[in-house]
């Protein structure tokens, strides 16, 4: 079996939607479990580290700077590693979300809520930069804002130019907004019946794409066999 140009396109765009229910499980584990809080995104906590500043918080202060570092890191991770030890940045983005979702599992509960958010905030980070484009578009697996606005425009100049091109852009940030609210509501669900431990449901939902990286792989080297036997 030859990995070809169409299977490349179909394992990635499932990939892609794949890690938009787990951006969704993310968002929605922390506001249902760590205090409504967001933990995909940087927004609140850059916020945050202004409005502590200003009001002398300098516990709390020091907290959100390290989780705004761990983001800075997350990114970074995503851009040296691939380089510098030529490993896929997809795969190493569900190694790393596979570890933080234990992390968050076993958290004791007394810990403090922007201390927990720490292992979303590097593998979010690393995630979006490694799932970051999908048939062309940069469209993010992790939170929803770009992505609605990119939906509602082509969508409503479909609706007034009648521009069949635009069918492809709706698909793909369509797709994505309806994945990552999937994930928010399997977090939410899970969340109301076994609280934390719902960081399962996580773990789970990465498997998926665990397994077409693995049969990507196999396939690749079942052709290089060939390949060097032919």
């Amino acid at each position: 079996m030859l990995y070809n140009k169409d299977m490349k396109v179909k394992t990635t765009n499932f990939m892609h939607y794949n890690m938009a229910l787990v951006g969704g499980i993310f968002g929605g584990f922390a506001v249902c479990n760590l205090g409504e809080i967001f933990g995909n995104a940087q927004t609140l906590n850059l916020i945050s580290i202004v409005y502590n500043f200003v009001y002398c918080d300098f516990e709390t202060l020091l907290l959100r700077i390290i989780a705004a570092l761990l983001y800075f890191l997350g990114f970074g991770a995503a851009v040296v590693i691939p380089k510098k030890l030529r490993l896929h940045s997809d795969a190493i983005s569900l190694i790393i979300d596979f570890f933080a979702f234990i992390v968050l599992l076993f958290l004791p509960k007394n810990v403090n809520l922007i201390i927990s958010l720490y292992p979303i905030f590097f593998a979010t980070a690393f995630q979006w930069t490694a799932f970051e484009y999908i048939e062309g578009y940069s469209c993010s697996t992790i939170f929803s804002s770009n992505n609605y606005r990119q939906f509602s425009t082509s969508l409503i100049e479909y609706i007034i130019d009648k521009d069949k091109s635009r069918m492809t852009k709706i698909r793909v940030f369509g797709l994505t907004l309806l994945y990552f609210h999937i994930g928010v509501a399997l977090a939410c669900f899970a969340s109301l019946f076994f609280g934390r431990l719902s960081a399962v449901v996580g773990i789970a939902a990465l498997l998926p794409s665990a397994y077409l990286l693995i049969k990507k792989r196999l396939i690749r080297l079942k052709n290089i066999k060939l390949n060097k036997t032919s």
